[in-house]
């Protein structure tokens, strides 16, 4: 009759340390699913900083070249813009005009693209380019000029 209480007695504790180790298990189990889930997305997110942090660096670059005097040069000029040889300041403290104002000549001496530039924004004609399926026999053909979009520099080959 002892050993039979002893089985009852023990038969309580038994299930309660498997109820336990299930709950260890599970609980084990979804922390790491929930970490592991972490992982991708933090490599997802570092993934895009990258991608942004190139993208910002593209668009620095392109403002850097749109900013340059000798794009500034060519931009004014197309608009109508002549470059004034004789330049008048004005200073705001006591509101006073240093120098004499004279007119623009019409036709400046200024010479536009006096270092060829690559990095420089083209303005060229654009090219209707028509879609030619792989079994064409006639030649397809090639403009001579390279073809520099308006909103995108170069690409620099080391990237």
């Amino acid at each position: 009759m002892n050993s039979l209480r002893k089985s009852r007695v023990s038969a309580p504790v038994v299930m309660i340390l498997v109820t336990g180790f299930v709950a260890v298990s599970i609980l084990h189990l979804l922390l790491t699913i929930l970490t592991s889930q972490s992982v991708y997305e933090l490599s997802d997110l570092k993934r895009e900083k990258r991608e942004l942090e190139t993208t910002s660096q593209i668009l620095s670059e392109e403002v850097s070249s749109l900013a340059s005097n000798q794009n500034l040069l060519n931009t004014a000029s197309r608009l109508g813009m002549v470059a004034n040889t004789n330049p008048v300041f004005l200073r705001l403290t006591d509101q006073a005009v240093l120098g004499h104002p004279l007119p623009a000549p019409i036709a400046s001496a200024q010479s536009t693209n006096l270092v060829a530039n690559s990095a420089m924004i083209i303005e060229s004609t654009q090219i209707n380019q028509v879609t030619v399926p792989a079994s064409a026999t006639e030649p397809v053909a090639i403009p001579s000029e390279p073809i520099v979009s308006s909103s995108l520099i170069p690409a620099s080959p080391t990237r």
